[in-house]
């Protein structure tokens, strides 16, 4: 099977949800490799790797996914093989943007007022009787209550 690939390069991050491409560009026709899948794809490109070789991003139009670059292998010196992994985040950006939630727990952020049994929580309740607190006059049946914390 064959079909348009185009390559890209780009610095953003990989973790960007939007991918910023620099000028450059090129469209390449290529065959999908035997044991590739639409997630990893290997395609087997008829130009020589040299003129693949500063690109980093590509997109598949007909798997309407875009990929990261992992590796270019070549062959012959007209004959390479761009591999690469599929960009979750860029692909499925619109979806993404559709969806509302709250994010309980990340890696490095996380929200201590939704309790999901990760951070254990504790209360201890511990009463103290003070006799003329403060120099107060408690003898009539008044009562004074101290929360801390």
């Amino acid at each position: 099977m064959s079909f348009i690939c185009d390559l890209h390069v780009t610095k953003s991050e990989m973790t960007a949800l939007d991918k910023v491409m620099e000028n450059a560009h090129t469209r390449l026709s290529g065959t999908l490799i035997n044991n590739s899948n639409v997630i990893n794809p290997s395609i087997l490109c008829h130009v020589s790797a040299e003129t693949v070789a500063g690109y980093n991003y590509m997109d598949i139009p007909n798997f309407k996914r875009k990929y990261f670059i992992t590796d270019i292998t070549a062959l012959t010196e007209e004959t390479c093989i761009v591999s690469g992994h599929v960009d979750v985040l860029s692909t499925y950006k619109d979806d993404i943007r559709k969806n509302t939630a709250i994010v309980g727990r990340s890696e490095t952020k996380y929200n201590m007022y939704l309790d999901d049994n990760t951070i254990k929580t504790d209360a201890q309740t511990v009463i103290k009787t003070l006799n003329n607190f403060n120099g107060g006059n408690f003898t009539n049946g008044t009562i004074c209550l101290v929360v801390v914390g």
